[in-house]
């Protein structure tokens, strides 16, 4: 058996991240997390962390740190909660209690960099929600960068549209300085944009079923947890299949197999335009003669995805 890969996962814990935590939680023969870092996004940072936790307990395998992170963006003082989409508890209003045990009293940033720095070159971070944490991490830590192994984000959008305004996606939206320090660190990073996730995620009402019926207590969490999530594209967009973005990041991370046309190119975010701040520019014709500083993943083989995304969940 090869030796585990070590993961952080960062996230603002919201119905999909969900899914995503108990993904890398439950695949045990690939991946150890060492630590979940929580940051402010979907939902405010208490639910968020109360979230993980629940994502903890719903994966039924082992119990890795949670620490608490960053409360707000860099430079905005609005936060962006997602409570129309993902329910107010973030959980599709499954209204469940507090877990017993607290989360860590060490700041999430601080907790990257202890990890990291502790142990160069062996821990890859995945990030579901605004990188504020990360961000935060690079700057108190110059030689963080060149410490990590890799960084798979779930964020931008490699068509140039947005679900925040038309140019802008959620996390990099919500802290758009962030992400631009990410991408200037000169961290090895994957971006799986949010245009490729939400074609790519979608569970049919045949796959809820599946779930549901799949005997999984995992699983059937997952679907009760997306309650509002299936309520909201339903009523929005008409359609009784939903997508579960945040998954996608994880399932690549994973296993990168399920990627296809993962390309190198120079990215920007911007952070000052009236109508167009949040923008991911991706350089795809290497117009600005700067080097890449990020790989983008533009498809997926969406039936690889979900046969790993089901077995994870206990239904494959």
């Amino acid at each position: 058996m090869s030796e585990l890969r070590r993961f952080i996962v960062d996230t603002d814990t919201g119905s999909d991240d969900v899914w995503a935590v108990i993904e890398a939680l439950r695949a045990v023969d690939v991946v150890r997390v060492e630590a979940i870092t929580v940051v402010c996004g979907n939902l405010p940072l208490d639910l968020c962390v109360k979230n993980a936790m629940h994502a903890v307990d719903a994966a039924h395998t082992y119990v890795p740190p949670v620490y608490r992170g960053m409360e707000r963006p860099l430079m905005r003082k609005q936060a962006f909660y997602a409570a129309n989409i993902h329910g107010e508890d973030g959980l599709g209003g499954m209204d469940l209690p507090m877990p017993e045990r607290p989360a860590e009293t060490k700041h999430a940033v601080d907790a990257i960099i202890d990890i990291v720095m502790a142990n160069s070159g062996e821990i890859e971070i995945v990030t579901c929600g605004p990188m504020t944490n990360l961000a935060m991490a690079l700057l108190k830590e110059p030689k963080l960068a060149e410490n990590i192994k890799k960084v798979w984000i779930l964020g931008g959008s490699s068509s140039g549209s947005g679900n925040m305004t038309p140019t802008a996606e959620y996390n990099v939206y919500v802290d758009p300085e962030a992400a631009d320090i990410v991408l200037d660190s000169g961290v090895d990073a994957v971006w799986v944009t949010w245009d490729t996730a939400v074609g790519a995620t979608e569970i049919t009402p045949e796959e809820v079923e599946m779930l549901l019926n799949s005997g999984s207590p995992t699983a059937e969490f997952c679907v009760r947890c997306t309650r509002k999530l299936r309520e909201y594209y339903l009523s929005m967009y008409g359609r009784s299949s939903y997508s579960v973005i945040d998954s996608l990041v994880m399932t690549a991370a994973l296993y990168p197999e399920i990627m296809e046309g993962v390309f190198q190119a120079n990215c920007a975010v911007e952070r000052i335009g009236t109508e167009t701040r949040g923008y991911f520019r991706i350089d795809h014709h290497n117009r600005l003669k700067r080097s890449p500083n990020a790989a983008i993943c533009p498809a997926v083989n969406v039936p690889l995805y979900k046969k790993h995304l089901f077995a994870l969940l206990g239904a494959g």
